[in-house]
């Protein structure tokens, strides 16, 4: 009687310390979860790690998320994220779901977004449906993909980008509020610029090399400060259509009061570099957003031209 009564209380304990079942994985081969080969099905428990063969595995979350891995892919899945380790990954998941890829966090950015993720030299995030957003291990924004398009990601980006950590931001550099302030053509995100050279590449699509800043950005539409080391004009002019959806100036007009604030073109004894939209000149701009990005018709009237949209 008390080795029968052990024994139960034994099982009793170990099935109470057993992770809870999650969900179930099929497939047409064979696929290893926690290292037993599987034919057919098996049922998946939070934090099992599931690698497939010649074989795709499709695996059924009870909370809807639906989980497809590549033929050749490894992946630890839990009933909130899925950290893939090799190979490829699909997700049909809500936002609250994430999939975990060489130190990067891609979410989709709709209820049933669908996500495509690859690791190989590089990690591949496609948005088939919904879009996605990547961000680091420190949780900044690194890029957020629309519906149809597909972006690469170093080895190394999931470790970049905190604060203190050298960095880079492209993409058109404009005045609002008396701040200088950039919108990422990677991420579409806004960011509040501190640094040297700003007013003379007002207007113009740049590259800044420099760090992530730790204040709270004084822009009510930026999400992050950048403390920039080196400015670098990609492009003159261009950012027209930009600064109209973002209620922004693509020329200095105003004494930011700061350290790096803007300068005003009469101060300095000449327009901005990049010919920024002339003053007095009245101009009737069409905004139309396409693939994520601002684009725009301008058409002036009277005054000098501004620059190209």
């Amino acid at each position: 009687m008390f080795v029968r009564v052990f024994l139960f209380s034994s099982f009793i304990g170990a099935a109470l310390a057993a992770p809870p079942a999650i969900g179930v994985v099929t497939a047409s081969g064979h696929f290893t979860l926690e290292r037993s080969e599987i034919w057919g099905n098996a049922t998946l428990f939070d934090g099992a790690t599931v690698e497939t063969g010649a074989a795709s595995s499709d695996l059924a979350l009870r909370n809807g998320v639906r989980i497809q891995l590549g033929s050749a892919s490894r992946a630890s899945v839990f009933e909130q994220r899925v950290l893939l380790q090799k190979g490829v990954g699909q997700v049909i998941a809500p936002p609250s779901y994430e999939v975990d890829a060489a130190g990067l966090t891609i979410r989709g950015m709709a209820a049933g977004a669908r996500v495509r993720v690859g690791i190989g030299d590089s990690v591949e995030v496609t948005a088939l449906a919904g879009g996605a957003r990547v961000s680091n291990r420190s949780g900044a924004l690194l890029a957020a993909i629309p519906a149809g398009r597909r972006m690469s990601f170093s080895m190394q980006a999931g470790a970049a980008g905190q604060a203190g950590a050298a960095a880079m931001r492209t993409g058109c550099l404009l005045t609002k509020d008396g701040r200088f302030i950039l919108q990422d053509d990677n991420t579409q995100e806004v960011i509040e610029v501190n640094g040297p050279d700003l007013a003379l590449n007002v207007g113009n699509r740049v590259e800044l090399t420099g760090r992530a800043g730790t204040a709270r950005p004084s822009v009510a539409i930026a999400t992050a400060v950048f403390d920039a080391t080196s400015v670098a004009a990609r492009s003159q002019g261009g950012c027209l259509s930009v600064a109209a959806a973002l209620d922004a100036r693509a020329q200095v007009t105003g004494s930011g009061g700061t350290t790096g604030g803007p300068t005003t073109g009469a101060e300095t004894g000449k327009a901005p570099k990049g010919g920024g939209m002339s003053t007095g000149a009245k101009v009737a701009i069409v905004v139309a957003v396409a693939g994520g990005g601002a684009g725009g018709a301008i058409a002036a009237m009277g005054g000098k031209k501004s620059t190209s949209p």
